[in-house]
């Protein structure tokens, strides 16, 4: 009691003078949210960082529902051919606004910074907005400046040593224990890629190898060793707005399906209903590719096969769409091998995200796959611990996975406060900066 009587006197001292000093001061002014442009961001693309939007873009007021809002923006980006981003920026009009539609695209550069990422989006979003706050209240203080390029300067050709080439390396290592366990994990990756308006070229190579020793008591040990590698290619043509022709090409190796060398290779067509050119935004894509697969197992199969060459088709129709009230994607694919039908698999997936009402969202996700073409399983079967370890893989009739979510937000629209204080507390991680 003594000791909680002295905690209570210490910050009786502590918080006094904080409180005095804040009585004598003046009330600080109330953010004007009434005739700021209301805006709701939709973001899924790089560089968008709501604080610091929030701290560099104060002359609009944000808010948590979109039917609050004036303008909706949904941003979306996709992987350049020079290792960047191209990022689209859709502007919505709504309320007073509604028709009042633009589209913006930039692209980021290889190896740009999150901050120098941030701050591009930042630049172009405040371009964008400038049309609707023209017609607010606050219309009267907008001014506009432009950095003017020296145009008597000559311009260079463009010089480009690398010819659209990108390349990327990475690899991680782990080890962790305990007093009975311990493991170890490393994993690398190699990619490269070459994009250009009329082809696509990309290979990549991933890998990891695993290894854990769990000590089951009386002296016995039991050692998990586990490893998969997996190389991919796709080479692509466009052939217009709608049409693209191409193949894959991949191998790879994998202690848990059996697999010492898979080798696979396949011609593919695929058809955009909608042009390439809405893709972020939405894609009706139908695909099909036929071709070979050649087999070397670790251990024989249950069909009594130590390797063997397949022919085998897949065809596929998905769709996805990203708009103002939420996004939803859905698709179907089938595969069987040429030399016997029933040997084959079909899936279905889909998602959606609705915002149902003013602050009402829902969302569901799951995708069952109907599996009838197990042929690289070992005849040999698989022991309890590799069984609850899941070092092999079992044999199944079906795959099935779902979700489902509803959130609801109530209180104050407006989102326009910034407060960084202790945000990193409980975490136990650390803040870098690019």
């Amino acid at each position: 009691m003594h000791c909680l009587r002295r905690i209570a006197v210490l910050l009786a001292v502590l918080v006094a003078p904080i409180t005095l000093r804040g009585q004598d001061m003046p009330a600080p002014a109330a953010a004007d949210t009434t005739s700021a442009l209301r805006l709701f961001l939709d973001c899924a693309s790089v560089g968008c960082d709501f604080d610091y939007l929030r701290t560099e873009l104060t002359w609009v007021s944000y808010v948590r529902d979109r039917t609050d809002a004036q303008v909706h923006v949904i941003s979306t980006s996709l992987g350049s051919g020079g290792g960047g981003s191209e990022v689209t920026l859709k502007f919505v009009g709504q309320k007073e606004f509604a028709g009042l539609d633009d589209e913006i695209k930039y692209s980021t550069k290889q190896g740009a910074t999150s901050d120098e990422q941030r701050k591009e989006f930042t630049r172009v979003l405040k371009v964008g907005l400038a049309r609707y706050v023209l017609r607010t209240p606050r219309g009267a203080s907008l001014a506009i400046n432009f950095n003017v390029p020296n145009d008597n300067t000559p311009q260079a050709p463009v010089h480009d040593p690398w010819n659209h080439w990108v390349f990327s390396l990475g690899g991680n290592a782990f080890l962790n224990g305990e007093s009975q366990s311990k493991s170890q994990y490393v994993s690398a990756n190699l990619s490269a890629g070459r994009v250009t308006e009329d082809w696509k070229f990309r290979m990549s190579f991933s890998g990891n190898s695993s290894k854990s020793t769990y000590d089951l008591g009386d002296g016995d040990l039991f050692e998990a060793n586990s490893h998969s590698y997996f190389a991919s290619g796709l080479l692509v043509k466009s052939l217009g707005p709608h049409l693209s022709a191409g193949a894959t090409f991949s191998g790879n190796s994998s202690t848990q399906q059996n697999i010492d060398l898979a080798t696979r290779f396949a011609p593919t067509i695929e058809y955009d209903f909608m042009p390439y050119s809405e893709y972020t935004r939405r894609r009706l894509i139908l695909a099909y590719s036929v071709g070979l697969v050649r087999y070397d197992y670790t251990e024989r199969t249950i069909f009594g096969k130590d390797q063997e060459t397949r022919a085998f088709e897949n065809l596929s129709l998905s769709y996805a769409t990203r708009t103002t009230w939420g996004s939803a994607n859905v698709g179907i694919s089938g595969s069987n091998y040429l030399n016997d039908f029933s040997q084959n698999s079909l899936g279905v997936y889909g998602g959606i995200n609705i915002r149902l009402l003013k602050g009402l969202s829902f969302n569901i996700n799951g995708s069952y796959n109907r599996v009838r073409d197990q042929i690289t399983l070992s005849a040999a079967g698989a022991s309890q611990e590799e069984i609850l370890l899941r070092l092999r893989q079992l044999q199944t009739n079906y795959r099935y996975y779902t979700s489902v979510g509803l959130n609801y937000t109530f209180g104050s629209v407006f989102n326009n406060v910034v407060n960084s204080r202790l945000g990193n507390s409980g975490g136990g991680g650390e803040i870098f900066f690019d």
